[in-house]
């Protein structure tokens, strides 16, 4: 199975395929994106990008798709604010389930990401495991960006949060995280694009966060931190899953 390029979308939500490379049980030219399969990894990594463009509030966009998205990956349309929840996800566990059921917020929209210093592996198929996300997820009101996962390549969070087309910028992050936020990529461009930064407890205790956020409010006054309440999944993290089922 093969993508027809420039892709085409229609409905909600089908891609064409090319037809010189049907086979199998597929007949039809135009296939639904969940019964995608055989894909090599590069229509899955340019499938990825081109979802991503139904996010239109985003500034990554490749072209103006046709069709509508389905909800499973953009739950509903995204006006004013959104709080963005980034990380690998894979595999996603209760503790990230936590930190989302924590958070107030409406919008919350899962940004998975691939690590900037891997190499994507042959084996690996990064839509497969997009779509597991979204199943995972489907029935609750998160959303879930496929854009950043496909593109493979270092991504600060700095170069692309200040450009997103929505007034208020949030983000929701674990304490390790947020403990290490000034070394991330030009930590004062990200902290001046924020509205507020939701801490969920993982690695330390409450008191530990006062002066990491006297140095943040440092660079930006008008930042709101939000500490979340303690659960019980803190101890959790995709990298030690994955350890244990290597």
């Amino acid at each position: 199975m093969q993508l027809l390029y420039p892709l085409e979308f229609r409905n909600s939500l089908e891609v064409k395929l090319d037809s010189a490379h049907l086979g199998g049980e597929h007949h039809d030219e135009w296939c639904d994106i969940y019964k995608l399969d055989d894909l090599s990894q590069l229509d899955q990594l340019n499938l990825l990008i081109s979802l991503g463009d139904f996010f239109k509030f985003m500034p990554v966009l490749s072209s103006t798709p046709k069709g509508h998205i389905k909800k499973d990956i953009l739950k509903h349309e995204i006006k004013d604010s959104v709080t963005f929840f980034g990380g690998s996800f894979f595999p996603f566990h209760p503790g990230h389930m936590a930190c989302l059921e924590l958070c107030p917020e409406e919008n919350i929209v899962i940004v998975p990401d691939c690590n900037p210093h891997k190499e994507l592996k042959e084996k690996m198929n990064p839509y497969d495991d997009f779509m597991h996300l979204c199943l995972t997820l489907k029935d609750t009101p998160y959303s879930v960006y496929p854009g950043f996962f496909g593109r493979n390549k270092p991504n600060p969070t700095s170069n692309w949060l200040p450009k997103v087309k929505i007034a208020q910028k949030n983000f929701l992050m674990g304490d390790d995280s947020f403990m290490n936020i000034l070394k991330w990529h030009e930590p004062e461009v990200l902290l001046n694009a924020l509205t507020k930064i939701y801490v969920a407890p993982r690695d330390f205790e409450t008191n530990d966060y006062g002066p990491q956020i006297e140095k943040v409010k440092a660079i930006n006054p008008k930042l709101e931190i939000i500490i979340l309440p303690d659960h019980p999944y803190r101890s959790l993290s995709s990298s030690k899953i994955r350890a244990r089922q290597d």
